[in-house]
């Protein structure tokens, strides 16, 4: 039986993304790959067997990340934000609403952020082997020490070996003696996926994302799978995210392969088909993750008092229009007034960024400078308006902010990574009314 065609969608920068769909169940089941990862060797054994499974109890969609096999190239590694925007774009092209949404390794990263900011469209989570960072940090020690640790005892070992199916052979050992064609598969699947100078930078990309904020606003049923005996994989890895998904159920599975259709393939399969055909759990889409902006004019009463009633009615005026019109121009929403600013949020936090900094250098010809504010956070959905701890944090930054700054907290930072924005740290602030100590940067350039 021929394989189901692979079909193309664009996504919002123009980019094409690489998709096809197979089987015909009333539930639909997304893959998100990871970096190394093809559509086009899905279809063929061993991994064809997998897909079968899938298709048991689900319709499966599946996609080539951006850079990535058959979708477009990229010049420079896609960011987070940017992948969002294929995977709402490949669900759109195939009319579907809500997905269980599956991704393994560094996968995860994109899956969790979206699963978080479009609770709406994620009815279950399932991460295999998942992971919030690649290098250590305090309460994540257990990942590699440094990036410079990394790139030499697996980066460079890795492309060192590229195509070759040996990377294959160490993550898969039992698959490897087990299969004779499985070397080769490995090897076809890294060279289809991207070349070893494409690989390297997507892994310099990727060594800098950091989702363990985000892991607490996951709001659909979280399955977390690991294979203890997996010697290419860190189980704490997996603990982290049961332990920081709100609800999350981790699963132990059999087996010595890192690869889910390796060693222990069908216990995986089970706990899946248990996991996405059980009950339900109900909707909570009143809350999502979202970049919220705070602006504020610098010295308004002073202004206000200098220029009389109608001429600073007038400024407030084409303030709004001018702040109403770049937030939709980046696809944020324009929430409210707040008099002499502005709230609004965004589902992507360099799109976030780069509207600020605009905004700051627009309104400079109304003879005004905004001070900005930026957080990334879990915000609750109240009609038209938004509430929340993130909305009192990105307030709180906002009004630390000098004439004409844009301040966004590390969240931010860490989730536009690879986007090209630049910041200069302004050092840890107390905020009030906020726990704990917060480190804020300020947007150096876009």
């Amino acid at each position: 039986m021929p394989s189901p065609p692979v079909k193309y969608v664009r996504s919002e920068d123009g980019r094409y993304i690489a998709y096809r769909t197979m089987g015909s169940g009333d539930q639909d089941y997304m893959i998100v790959l990871p970096s190394l990862g093809t559509i086009e060797m899905l279809t063929v054994p061993p991994a064809k067997r997998l897909m079968r499974g899938y298709t048991d109890h689900s319709r499966l969609i599946s996609f080539d990340r951006r850079g990535a096999g058959l979708s477009d190239p990229v010049e420079v590694p896609a960011t987070l934000e940017e992948q969002m925007a294929d995977v709402t774009a490949v669900l759109d092209a195939c009319s579907s609403e809500r997905v269980v949404l599956e991704a393994q390794a560094e996968a995860a990263m994109l899956a969790v952020v979206y699963a978080a900011t479009h609770p709406e469209r994620v009815s279950h989570l399932i991460l295999m082997h998942p992971m919030a960072r690649m290098t250590a940090a305090p309460g994540y020690e257990w990942a590699w020490a440094d990036e410079e640790t990394r790139e030499r005892d697996f980066v460079r070992p890795m492309l060192a070996r590229w195509g070759t199916g040996e990377n294959g052979v160490d993550a898969s050992p039992i698959m490897a003696a087990t299969d004779p064609n499985f070397k080769e598969w490995w090897g076809r699947w890294e060279r289809l996926s991207s070349s070893p100078g494409t690989m390297e930078k997507r892994m310099h990309l990727i060594a800098r994302m950091d989702v363990r904020e985000i892991l607490p606003r996951v709001q659909a049923p979280s399955l977390i799978l690991d294979r203890p005996a997996a010697l290419a994989m860190d189980s704490r890895h997996a603990r982290y995210f049961a332990e920081y998904i709100p609800g999350a159920d981790l699963v132990e599975l059999p087996g010595r392969d890192a690869i889910s259709f390796g060693d222990g393939f069908e216990a995986y399969l089970e706990a899946i088909e248990r996991f996405v055909t059980g009950a339900v759990v109900n909707r909570r889409e009143e809350r999502a993750l979202a970049t919220v902006l705070f602006t504020d004019i610098c010295g308004s009463t002073e202004i206000a008092a200098e220029r009389g009633d109608r001429d600073w009615r007038n400024l407030l005026e084409n303030h709004d229009r001018i702040t109403r019109e770049l937030v939709g121009a980046y696809g944020g929403v324009a929430v409210k007034s707040t008099g002499d600013g502005f709230l609004a949020t965004f589902d992507g936090p360099a799109r976030a960024v780069r509207c600020a900094a605009e905004l700051g250098e627009r309104v400079e010809g109304l003879g005004i400078k905004l001070r900005a504010g930026l957080h990334t956070g879990e915000v609750e959905m109240i009609g038209a308006d938004v509430g929340g701890m993130a909305v009192h944090i990105g307030a709180r930054i906002g009004a630390l902010g000098g004439p004409g700054e844009v301040l966004a907290s590390s969240t931010v930072k860490d989730l536009v990574v690879g986007s090209g924005i630049e910041f200069a740290d302004r050092g840890s602030h107390s905020l009030k009314g906020v726990p704990g100590e917060w480190k804020l940067f300020a947007v150096d350039s876009v």
